[in-house]
């Protein structure tokens, strides 16, 4: 039985791969432009926008996409996945793009674990209900902590 585990565990980690992506920059006169990116899954290579910030992307299910050009990083979320995925930039080579002025550049990016933090969505934004008072009507049927320390010692002078 335990063979038996260990064989299905090695098959599931040889049909799992991460995601990559590979993105063409160019840069003239002060502006660059990642828009030709391709995001390549097991089921196929796909054709994404990755310029700064967040939109949607033609991969399917992908719900989620977000570059950080700043820190070299981006995630990346699947529907029914709970957690984001996470991208850095793992290389970066200067290519001929034909265009006197304009720089090019191609680099990869590889999922990696996610090590850093999302920025919290504000409360406001989050909040569709009113808040709940179950934290201050719950408080009002404890008693005040004298009262309750002043039970406890009396619990312990009876156990004397």
């Amino acid at each position: 039985m335990r063979s038996d585990l260990t064989a299905i565990i090695a098959a599931m980690a040889l049909n799992v791969s991460a995601d990559r992506m590979e993105v063409f920059t160019n840069c003239a006169a002060g502006s660059c432009h990642s828009d030709d990116g391709i995001f390549y899954t097991d089921f196929g290579a796909y054709r994404v926008n990755a310029n700064e910030g967040c939109r949607g992307t033609s991969v399917p299910a992908m719900t989620e996409f977000c570059m950080d050009w700043g820190n070299r990083r981006g995630h990346f979320r699947f529907s029914g996945q709970a957690n984001k995925r996470c991208l850095v930039q793992d290389s970066e080579n200067k290519v001929g793009c034909g265009s006197d002025g304009t720089d090019c550049w191609k680099t990869t990016w590889k999922e990696v674990a996610c090590y850093w933090r999302e920025i919290p969505i504000p409360e406001e934004q989050l909040a569709t209900e009113p808040h709940s008072t179950f934290f201050s009507s719950t408080a009002l049927l404890l008693p005040p902590a004298s009262l309750a320390t002043e039970e406890l010692s009396n619990r312990e002078a009876g156990r004397r």
